[in-house]
């Protein structure tokens, strides 16, 4: 496999954006504070914290003020407009919590400690149902479904938060498996790529808001390789939780179950020729909703051409841990753009996170 075929294949594990707090405003207010949990007061790292007016009595459906907890529990809104607001935490395993209403005059700097009760979310109970495809609209007829779909996008809104906020250093090693290895094993070595690069969180909004709308629209081919060879984009819970791969897929209105595991099946809202689309299912941890596994096909109208199995595992941030890709199993088989099988595992190493102030 070329290096070229290596980039295409990961750069849609690792090039994803984030939904940013914007502290570019002229006004020197802030809000700032520490995140802790009810139970002994330890501090909570990695929690979402938004910035809402006061008078709003629930989570708004827009994207209001963002950031997350940093890994000793601490966050800070600056920049902030004159006026009453309250702050919402949310984090994977906790009951969220919003703050009383707090007045912010110019210039001054309020500090807001948040307590956070541990509480398990707890599923609405599942009628039966055929299996009915669910677009965005459609998720709140089926509540389930849609707990489920809104906890796992918490899990994914951090790691985008810690991809615009930390540079670090990504090493990935990618090598043929299966038959491709057997096929050359008498005349040439194994192909095996290694790479290393390191991220760049100011670009990475824009980066990813630019490749995932590409994708949507143009299917999950990447660019041709010197030699010929049709690349693939490798998408993520990143790429399958946000809001706009509902407009091209629909999610199963049954959740699937196997040991301490729950699955949200996608699919294509419909197949279209000459355009590689994907399906598949993520699988959540039961407990905590967070990404364990993704199972993805690739298909080109009814006919399927490949799959995938893309692992996480938790990785050590700055004093606390993000569920992070660590491997992929691909298996692409024969197509006219590619007439040859091709079989790949990929393992994806993380180091030396560095927080960036914001630009």
């Amino acid at each position: 496999m070329t290096r070229n075929h290596a980039i295409a294949l990961c750069s849609a594990v690792l090039l994803l954006g984030a939904a940013s707090v914007s502290d570019m405003h002229a006004q020197t207010a802030a809000i700032e504070g520490v995140a802790r949990a009810e139970d002994g007061g330890a501090p909570i790292p990695f929690a979402l914290v938004r910035l809402v007016p006061a008078d709003t009595a629930a989570p708004p459906s827009g994207m209001p003020p963002q950031g997350i907890t940093s890994g000793n529990g601490r966050y800070r809104f600056a920049g902030v407009a004159a006026g009453r607001y309250r702050v919402l935490l949310l984090r994977i395993g906790f009951r969220p919590a919003l703050s009383d209403p707090v007045q912010v005059a110019a210039g001054e700097t309020v500090q807001l400690e948040l307590r956070m009760a541990s509480q398990p979310v707890a599923l609405p109970v599942v009628t039966s149902t055929p299996d009915v495809c669910l677009t965005a609209k459609e998720l709140g007829k089926y509540p389930q479904i849609q707990t489920l779909w809104q906890q796992a996008r918490h899990g994914a809104a951090v790691r985008m938060e810690i991809m615009a906020r930390f540079r670090y250093r990504v090493q990935v090693h990618q090598a043929s498996v299966g038959a491709e290895v057997q096929r050359k094993a008498d005349r040439t070595p194994v192909e095996s790529v290694d790479q290393e690069w390191v991220s760049d969180p100011g670009s990475a909004v824009k980066n990813a808001a630019r490749r995932r709308s590409r994708r949507l629209s143009r299917g999950y081919y990447g660019p041709t390789t010197k030699d010929g060879r049709a690349s693939h984009y490798l998408p993520d819970e990143l790429d399958v939780l946000h809001e706009d791969f509902l407009k091209e897929h629909c999610v199963l209105a049954t959740a699937q179950h196997g040991t301490g595991e729950v699955g949200l099946r996608f699919l294509p809202v419909r197949m279209r020729r000459n355009l590689l689309d994907v399906g598949g299912t993520i699988w959540l941890d039961s407990a905590t909703f967070l990404a364990r596994r993704i199972e993805l096909e690739y298909v080109d109208g009814d006919d399927q051409l490949g799959t995938v199995r893309l692992d996480f595992t938790d990785v050590a941030v700055a004093g606390g841990t993000l569920r992070m890709p660590i491997g992929a199993e691909i298996d692409m088989r024969p197509s006219r753009k590619d007439p040859v099988r091709r079989q790949r595992r990929l393992t994806w190493t993380y180091s030396d996170f560095v927080e960036v102030p914001r630009r």
